[in-house]
């Protein structure tokens, strides 16, 4: 049995991954030795234009990429102070919030790095819907 932290936590890195993954490949791609090890394997091999040796070395950022982003997610959902119980219903109210705002902006900027428009949140709610459902529970109606 998981806890809800340790579900966020999951989805979460899980959804960010592919972003962490273009932000490092275009970092990698900056380096010298990529530049000239692209343009041997082109000169070489018959390679479509697009080539970059860095899409054949991602599979070595994978594990990387965990172990650096998990360790940071699952630290952030610890410091927010939220019962584990109300972990699914806060996540619930952050996208739905963040979907509101890119709805209105256009898009989201996050850490001054990454735009994300509607779509990319309305993943992260399907994400969230399907690892962890918001339980619906009935409200208590104050009698007046």
């Amino acid at each position: 049995m998981y806890s809800n932290a340790e579900i966020l936590t999951a989805v979460i890195v899980t959804w960010v991954k592919p972003m962490v993954d273009a932000i490092v490949a275009n970092q990698l791609g900056q380096f010298q030795f990529i530049t000239a090890a692209n343009e041997w394997v082109k000169k070489y091999f018959p390679v479509a234009n697009n080539y970059s040796i860095v899409n054949d070395l991602s599979f070595l950022a994978v594990p990387a990429t965990k172990m650096a982003i998990e360790p940071r997610v699952r630290n952030a959902i610890a410091t927010l102070g939220i019962s584990d119980a109300d972990i699914p219903a806060y996540a619930a109210e952050l996208v739905n919030s963040l979907i509101a705002k890119a709805k209105k902006d256009g898009k989201v900027t996050l850490f001054n790095t990454v735009e994300l428009d509607q779509s990319d949140f309305d993943k992260l709610r399907h994400l969230l819907e399907k690892n962890l459902p918001v339980e619906v529970k009935d409200q208590y109606e104050v009698i007046l």
